[in-house]
């Protein structure tokens, strides 16, 4: 969704996300309010808050700003190189160290088996042997 038509409505949307209060943002996007009674703004702010413009633009600049906070695999890998350089324990430098060869997929499981495996159990049975097994089941 682009940005709201209404000047005032993207500042009180852009408030929110900032992290104000409902209260705060309205005021801070309508300026006579600034004189009001809270109970005023109060019930002004929420009702703009329900309007399904301003409601969608709220959703998605939050949801924006929440995959801005994740941090991306080259970003985890390089604070994890940090605390791997700069750790004061063995045990945390270690640990770093770990996750990041885990992340690169330099461990490898080694498996061993032993023992033989059989593929097809009826393959040492001679025809007349498999004709009587055959038989018995039908």
């Amino acid at each position: 969704m682009p940005v709201l038509e209404n000047a005032r409505h993207e500042k009180f949307v852009q408030c929110l996300i900032s992290g104000m209060s409902q209260r705060k943002a309205y005021r801070e996007a309508f300026k006579q309010s600034s004189k009001w009674k809270d109970t005023t703004v109060d019930v002004n702010a929420s009702k703009l808050f329900s309007d399904t413009k301003v409601l969608l633009r709220y959703k998605e600049l939050q949801e924006e700003a929440q995959d801005a906070a994740i941090m991306t695999r080259k970003e985890r890998m390089v604070t994890l190189s940090e605390i791997a350089k700069n750790a004061e324990k063995e045990a945390d430098m270690i640990k770093a160290i770990d996750t990041l060869n885990k992340m690169d997929g330099d461990y490898t499981s080694k498996v061993e088996l032993s023992g033989s495996v059989k593929t097809n159990p009826f393959v040492d049975l001679s025809t007349e042997e498999l004709r009587k097994l055959a038989s018995r089941d039908g």
